[in-house]
């Protein structure tokens, strides 16, 4: 069950759990390899088989998996699962959405006083990501080597940390607003 209270908002963005009615949106938005280039665990070409293997493995995350909407439908998808991470339709790049959905759910991790801090990276020469993440508060940690599967080989995730620390000391005390 996906309870409301997993539904976040912003000036321009819905996020919300995932839902077995996203699959065919979630292809139409990340089987362009501009986009999944830059994922490490998602394949090219993406197909409606993996967009409901990647349904089953997080319909069950309300609250850790978002799909991104905005007033024109689904447009990417956010999460704090295992890393912190994002992606987003290549029509909608450009408009701060990243920033703008990344910061509410960083907001929301560090709303618990408890939260540990978030691990996130980006792929060399995802300068875009990287600009998002020093946004958000993000600072360098260590690299890390992986296997990409839509470029199938292996890609340098460039390590980038959240503590809660640096996240309160830049917010204010991690209030909302």
């Amino acid at each position: 069950m996906q309870a409301p209270g997993h539904i976040v908002t912003t000036s321009r963005l819905r996020l919300r759990p995932v839902s077995e009615a996203d699959a065919d949106a979630i292809v139409t938005a990340i089987n362009d390899f501009d986009v999944v280039r830059w994922l490490s665990r998602a394949p090219f070409p993406y197909t409606r088989a993996d967009a409901l293997a990647f349904i089953g493995k997080n319909a069950g995350h309300a609250g850790q998996v978002w799909m991104i909407e905005d007033a024109s439908g689904l447009v990417g998808c956010i999460g704090r699962k295992r890393e912190f991470g994002y992606w987003l339709a290549r029509s909608v790049w450009g408009r701060g959405y990243a920033t703008e959905a990344g910061q509410a759910v960083v907001d929301l991790h560090f709303a618990d006083p408890a939260a540990p801090g978030l691990l996130s990276g980006y792929h060399t020469g995802n300068d875009r990501s990287a600009h998002v993440l020093r946004k958000l508060g993000f600072t360098p940690c260590e690299d890390r080597e992986i296997h990409a599967l839509a470029v199938d080989r292996v890609v340098t995730i460039h390590g980038m940390w959240l503590g809660p620390e640096g996240y309160h000391a830049t917010r204010g005390g991690g209030t909302h607003g």
